[in-house]
């Protein structure tokens, strides 16, 4: 979910310009990690492992919704 933390501004300490950094890493990283964990939870289901196949797919499937959530919530917002 995209976070509205405004630009760094000069005076802002590197522990906050740090945290700002990582939270937009991983609002981009959000997309590539859903598909890793369905890919994987689909794998691991044809490996009959069993709970961890279903934690995987569970875990990507969440991260859909998030995804899915946001856009909504955006669109909604905007009207």
């Amino acid at each position: 979910m995209k976070l509205r933390i405004p630009k760094r501004q000069p005076g802002t300490p590197g522990a906050e310009a740090a945290l700002v950094h990582f939270c937009e890493m991983l609002d981009r990283c959000i997309p590539i990690l859903r598909t890793v964990f369905l890919i994987a939870g689909v794998l691991a289901a044809a490996l009959k492992v069993g709970r961890t196949a279903d934690f995987l797919f569970a875990t990507g499937l969440l991260f859909q919704f998030a995804m899915w959530f946001n856009d909504w919530w955006i669109r909604t917002r905007a009207r």
